[in-house]
């Protein structure tokens, strides 16, 4: 039987994913800038082996808009289009993508890509009046930047000859867009989220309510307010979530998607109340316990946990691995996977100032075992692999 197999590379605070599957290779994310560089060009580069044609990506998605994962891609086509106009060897081959840029996902007959811009200029400019605040809602900021690297990336893209988001009604990844599953050989994704019920409302958020909070107040309280309003319509809510299938095996990829429209998502693909259990499960934004509850743990399970963070922004979160343990240590098996151990977490500032250090060791010491179900990429390794 075929392997399914989800590789996780060391991507500092972002994802950068590679699944493959008897000759299909999928690429999800690549990462903040600088991971590229470090990582993702060698890894890909590997692929190639001793071929003198360049390894085939049979599809790369953007979970979504955010820059840490979006911004390896970026450097990913950008290396493709050089190669090309040097008549050079590619790197690899793309032969599809996915992506809902954040221009195209709120625009509407109501709300032009130009109208789009100007606010989210006028986002980041209303959260660079307050540092603390600023410092406080850093991903808001990238809304701004978002639409600039949107552009870029269909700039590649055209220049590349690829069309993005094939086989979808109106050119956007949702639910209800997909004509059919994506098969590749004996690998099918099929998405789930988000749907036009989420499109909707980021649209709706975006058209109606932010506009008139940046226009008419300047309040710190409504400072805050308008960057929560980015940061939980735009990142959250517009993460593509899929599932991947080989044979009777199953891997959820959550993007940085919240925990609770996760379990919505699956109700209505046939999982009662979301109850579903998978071969692997990699966890929502960084394994921040925002995105998740314990409900979510109780519902979604699975034999293989997989958390792509650093430390940066506290992520994990220390609260994640608590849910996680407390919703399924009765005699189950299973194993969390994370791209950087305990000890490279404790080395990072943002870990040590939020006092998570010590909160996770707390959590992994107060039950025999608990360390035992930890993996984690060696000394040398790049990456953390899980095969099904």
């Amino acid at each position: 039987m075929t392997s399914l197999t989800l590789e996780a590379l060391k991507a500092k605070h972002g994802d950068a994913i590679l699944l493959t599957a008897d000759g299909v290779t999928v690429l999800i994310d690549g990462g903040p800038p600088g991971v590229y560089d470090q990582v993702l060009h060698h890894r890909l580069k590997k692929l190639n082996g001793s071929d003198t044609e360049p390894a085939e990506i049979d599809l790369m998605m953007v979970s979504h808009i955010d820059s840490d994962h979006i911004a390896g891609i970026l450097d990913l086509t950008s290396d493709l289009v050089d190669a090309q106009e040097q008549r050079s060897r590619p790197l690899v081959e793309i032969l599809e993508v996915w992506h809902n840029s954040f221009s195209d996902a709120v625009a509407d007959a109501n709300t032009n890509a130009k109208t789009v811009r100007k606010s989210a200029i006028a986002a980041a400019s209303l959260i660079d009046a307050d540092q603390v605040i600023a410092d406080k809602v850093q991903d808001a900021k990238m809304v701004l930047s978002s639409v600039t690297q949107g552009r870029n990336l269909a700039r590649d893209l055209r220049a590349l000859s690829l069309d993005l988001n094939l086989g979808f009604k109106d050119k956007l990844v949702l639910r209800e867009n997909a004509k059919e599953n994506w098969e590749a050989g004996d690998l099918t994704l099929k998405v789930i989220g988000p749907s036009q019920k989420e499109l909707d409302k980021l649209r709706k958020d975006w058209a109606e309510k932010l506009p008139k909070i940046l226009e008419k107040e300047r309040s710190k309280k409504v400072r805050v307010q308008a960057a929560k309003a980015l940061d939980n319509s735009v990142y959250n809510l517009a993460s593509i979530v899929v599932i991947a299938q080989v044979g009777n095996k199953k891997v959820l990829l959550t993007g940085d998607a919240r925990g609770d429209k996760i379990l919505e998502w699956l109700e209505t693909e046939g999982y009662p109340e979301g109850k579903a259990h998978f071969d692997v499960l990699k966890l929502p934004h960084h394994g921040s316990d925002r995105n998740v509850s314990p409900e979510f743990f109780e519902k979604v399970t699975a034999d293989n946990y997989v958390i792509c963070g650093d430390g940066k922004h506290g992520n994990p979160e220390p609260e994640t691995f608590r849910m996680i343990f407390d919703a399924r240590e009765k005699g189950e098996k299973f194993k969390i996977y994370m791209t950087y151990s305990p000890d490279e977490l404790a080395q990072h500032k943002d870990y040590n100032k939020t006092g998570n250090v010590e909160l996770l060791n707390e959590i992994l010491d107060a039950k025999p075992g608990r360390r035992d179900k930890l993996r984690f990429p060696g000394v040398k390794e790049a990456s953390i692999i899980i095969s099904v």
